[in-house]
């Protein structure tokens, strides 16, 4: 019989173990305090106590001067800093608001509202761009008042804008949505599944890995629209695909107001194939699942990003897919419904990396690609680019079902 001390150990380990297995992973980079910065001589409050904000510290310079300091969530980053935060005053004034960067980038230029629906840039004379020569910050010089004015990187499209998309578009008979899983601070990864439920033929598309990259959120919701959309080729290509969309694969990026990482402090577009972080594993888990479902055949897996310009990432030519030179066709298709677009293709780009396209091309052995929106491009254009090239996919797509 056991000793009562040996019994305890063992109860005690037990329970260690018990409690290390079902921990809850821990954020791995600090979070930005939510905050209200007040000045109140000035009567002057900037706040970044909401979704998506980013704004790490608020200082007076001098009289209606202001420093407003940016800093991404971990280190190394890339170069295209978010910032995001409302300004708000006792009475109506203009300030000056200087961008104090602590990682090397480029403030772009803000878009501005006061009701956080209707938006505009700023206007070019009122904003200077830094200059690392002199050594002086990118400045704004805004108009304030009662209402609050939001100052964002750009036009933003959040998590409930979001949620409220995948909500409407799920009212269509031919829709179903699931939660597949959940983030490291417990948001729900939701999907989205249209088509005939009975189809086998499969594709795959994901977005928002990175925060900051909205014109990718806005060229996913153009292209499953178009899927969507009560067309005769829409129906057609219903009948024979199922398209699965993972909308948001970094919700607590989004959240918190990232630059690139998820709470973890990875890129996830960097962890398919390590696998470290809780959301690339959603992801993977729920598209193997389905890709071994008996007779199932994934078609395409498409990644929507934004960076500096329009361009698609690919697998080169000679890299061979299923269906055969699907990129090559789908662009030329593009191009033609397109004559005017100016867009670019990386192939090869960064495959020896972990990349959700890498991983998917070789999972799959369906062509991987991550399509790129530019920053710049206006949401008009991304909708109606994104339209046209969803329009070209389902065409290629049903004249691959027919030839079989």
């Amino acid at each position: 019989m056991k000793s009562p001390l040996t019994f305890f150990l063992f109860i005690s380990l037990v329970t260690f173990l018990d409690q290390s297995v079902c921990a809850e992973p821990q954020p791995k980079v600090p979070l930005q305090a939510r905050k209200e910065w007040k000045f109140e001589n000035e009567g002057i409050v900037f706040s970044n106590d909401f979704s998506g904000a980013r704004l790490n510290d608020c200082s007076q310079i001098e009289k209606n001067i202001f420093k407003v300091t940016i800093e991404p969530e971990n280190h190394p980053i890339n170069r295209s800093p978010w910032y995001a935060f409302k300004i708000s005053s006792a009475k109506k004034q203009s300030i000056q608001v200087r961008f104090n960067l602590t990682h090397p980038g480029i403030a772009s230029k803000p878009k501005i509202s006061l009701d956080g629906r209707q938006w505009q840039p700023l206007e070019k004379k009122l904003w200077t761009p830094a200059d690392s020569e002199k050594k002086t910050p990118a400045t704004a010089l805004l108009e304030i008042g009662a209402a609050p004015l939001w100052v964002f990187a750009h036009q933003p499209v959040g998590l409930q804008d979001l949620d409220d998309w995948i909500t409407e578009i799920s009212k269509a008979p031919f829709t179903k949505i699931s939660t597949i899983g959940k983030s490291m601070e417990g948001r729900s990864i939701r999907q989205l599944s249209i088509g005939n439920p009975n189809a086998n033929n499969f594709i795959f598309i994901i977005g928002r890995q990175h925060p900051p990259e909205i014109t990718g959120s806005v060229g996913l919701m153009g292209f499953v629209d178009t899927i969507a959309k009560d067309s005769d080729s829409s129906k057609k290509f219903r009948k024979d695909f199922q398209t699965i969309v993972i909308p948001v694969v970094n919700p607590d990026g989004v959240e918190h107001g990232h630059w690139r990482s998820t709470l973890g402090g990875v890129d996830s577009n960097r962890d398919f194939g390590p696998f470290t972080q809780v959301e690339t594993r959603v992801v993977r888990d729920s598209l193997v699942s389905i890709a071994k479902l008996p007779k199932a055949r994934v078609f395409l897996f498409l990644d929507f990003h934004s960076t500096s310009e329009d361009i698609f990432y690919t697998q080169r030519d000679e890299d061979r897919t299923f269906p055969v030179l699907f990129t090559q066709r789908w662009l030329k298709g593009i191009q033609n419904h397109f004559p005017d677009y100016a867009f670019k293709r990386d192939s090869g780009h960064n495959e020896n990396l972990p990349t959700s396209k890498t991983w998917a091309y070789k999972t799959f052995g369906a062509a991987g690609i991550t399509y790129e929106f530019g920053y710049g491009t206006s949401f008009d254009n991304v909708r109606k680019i994104a339209t046209g090239a969803a329009e070209e996919m389902m065409k290629i797509m049903l004249e691959e079902t027919s030839s079989r």
